[in-house]
């Protein structure tokens, strides 16, 4: 006779030594040979800013060695000149080096932007490189060397002089419509006045300018006084502005961007949920964000939708109109975990990596239908990624 305990408990840990094999074979398939990751395959073999480095932040637990890479492949693109045509401006951080020229020929056919290998068209690679020296600085890393601290103090500068735009980290809508993670979100950016600046990447700003100082300063690189004083000073703006300018009275809620004439995009989403990783926000603000975040209209038995389902702009099957990311969960979830919100946190992180465990696989983005179902790859406006970076490392760490 079969011992019953037995036989579910070798099941058990048959399933998890199989899924330990899956999201780590995903990482070999997506480590470039320079030790960075690739964005996702098959479309996006390559270095990409965001990507990669929100992909390292996920897997410094796993492999710090993941983190230093990126930092050195990017540093040795930063932007050093103005390059219209690249977006390219000194201290800039790219947004994708392409080195396949296949690749670009006929990828300019459907992006006729793109025309060469390198690009800066984001707005938040840069603060979101310097947030990942400091995660490394924190860590007491002993491997960075000045030339990546000279990078990080190079990004700081870009925000300053050229990132922040009035009060706010903006971009302008040069080549590429919308220059955040929604870059595919369509007429919800794409309609407005430039200079746009988006919730989230106001929070990658903040803590640019903030703990990117100390962390220069703890790594023994002499900082600039004026730098550090301009720094301090326009995150000051960032946090003392937000809450008058992004929050919406009749929604009760944070908008998703303002544009140049500070003109509120209301939608409902969850980009409001990265402030929390700035830690700029008081106690009732972040409660409130929290509560938003888990009302059921956002919260699917399957993550976080990125827009409210009873917004006007919501559609399940859409690229960032209504479906679930990993990476957005991710963002939100660390900064739930650095604010003490460890409840939310447990409930999001659960639902993630049973999401990507009934799915199979490290997508992109999933869909999630209007009666809570788990949709098929197939049935999207666009077939996602798989696997995709930061999603392998949003798995990674949703299951610490």
């Amino acid at each position: 006779m079969i011992d019953t305990k037995i036989f579910f408990t070798t099941k058990i840990l048959f399933f998890l030594a199989c899924n330990i094999m899956d999201k780590d074979s995903a990482l070999v398939k997506l480590k470039s040979p320079e030790g960075f990751l690739y964005a996702g395959l098959p479309k996006f073999r390559a270095l990409f800013g965001r990507d990669s480095i929100i992909s390292a932040m996920a897997l410094l637990d796993v492999d710090s060695s993941i983190a230093l890479k990126t930092l050195d492949s990017l540093a040795s693109s930063q932007g050093m000149k103005f390059n219209p045509e690249t977006a390219e401006e000194p201290g800039k951080i790219i947004h994708e080096v392409q080195a396949d020229p296949e690749f670009i020929r006929n990828r300019i056919n459907v992006v006729p932007w793109i025309r060469t290998g390198k690009n800066y068209f984001s707005v938040d690679s840069t603060p979101l490189f310097v947030m990942l020296y400091k995660e490394l600085i924190s860590g007491n890393e002993k491997k960075i060397d000045q030339r990546i601290s000279e990078s990080a103090s190079m990004a700081i500068r870009w925000i300053i002089e050229y990132g922040i735009r009035e009060k706010y980290l903006s971009y302008m809508k040069n080549h590429i419509m919308s220059q955040s993670w929604r870059d595919g979100s369509g007429f919800i950016l794409d309609s407005m006045k430039e200079p746009v600046s988006t919730i989230g990447v106001q929070s990658y700003g903040y803590i640019a300018l903030t703990e990117g100082i100390r962390a220069l300063e703890k790594s023994s690189y002499e900082v600039d006084p004026e730098m550090k004083s301009q720094a301090m000073l326009k995150a000051d703006i960032i946090r003392e502005s937000l809450d008058s300018d992004f929050f919406i009275e009749e929604t009760g809620y944070y908008a998703l961007a303002i544009d140049g004439d500070g003109v509120a995009q209301n939608a409902e989403t969850t980009d409001p949920g990265h402030l929390l990783l700035s830690g700029m926000l008081s106690r009732k603000q972040e409660r409130l964000i929290v509560d938003r975040l888990m009302e059921p209209d956002i919260l699917t038995d399957y993550g976080m939708r990125c827009i409210s389902s009873g917004s006007p702009f919501f559609d399940q099957k859409a690229y960032q109109r209504g479906s679930v990311w990993p990476h957005d969960n991710l963002m939100i979830i660390m900064g739930m975990d650095a604010r003490g919100y460890r409840k939310e946190s447990k409930e999001i992180r659960g639902r993630i990596t049973s999401a990507l465990e009934a799915i199979g696989g490290f997508p992109e983005y999933f869909g999630v239908s209007g009666e809570g179902i788990l949709m098929k790859k197939q049935e999207m406006r666009i077939v996602a990624c798989d696997p995709q970076a930061w999603t392998v490392g949003a798995y990674h760490y949703c299951l610490a």
